[in-house]
């Protein structure tokens, strides 16, 4: 008796379909990898809101707790709480109010940080300051 043998095609892909696979990939990456740059520039910008948040939280506690910040552009307001001050008088004469923000990462703050005439510092969430701190 005799046994037929049927012709099987043998399993996995062509080298074709994997040519073809990859050329779709390599496609998807040419037009998503350039859009991804966008995302650098974005953090950036949330971090320098965020520190501007945080400076000025430093410097408003200090202003309630008594804190006499110097006068002037929001540069040398925003460099007197990096450094840390403490209040002349009072029970919180003790503690010091300081940012934790780094001096390397202040320049990007400054365009959410801004001074009133009554010089103030006050923080404005648009980014639409003086980015030079003046």
């Amino acid at each position: 008796m005799k046994t037929k043998q049927v012709a099987r095609r043998p399993s996995g892909f062509s080298l074709i379909e994997l040519l073809v696979v990859i050329l779709i990939i390599g496609l998807i990456a040419t037009i998503i990898v350039p859009n991804l740059g966008f995302l650098a520039g974005e953090a950036d910008k949330v971090k320098d809101k965020r520190n501007a948040q945080n400076i000025l939280l430093a410097y408003t506690t200090g202003v309630a707790a008594g804190v006499v910040w110097p006068e002037g552009d929001v540069a040398a307001q925003v460099a007197a709480v990096i450094e840390g001050r403490k209040p002349a008088s009072g029970s919180l004469a003790t503690m010091m109010f300081q940012s934790s923000v780094a001096p390397d990462t202040v320049p990007g703050t400054y365009l959410y940080i801004g001074i009133k005439p009554s010089g103030e510092l006050f923080f404005d969430a648009s980014g639409g300051l003086d980015p030079a701190g003046h």
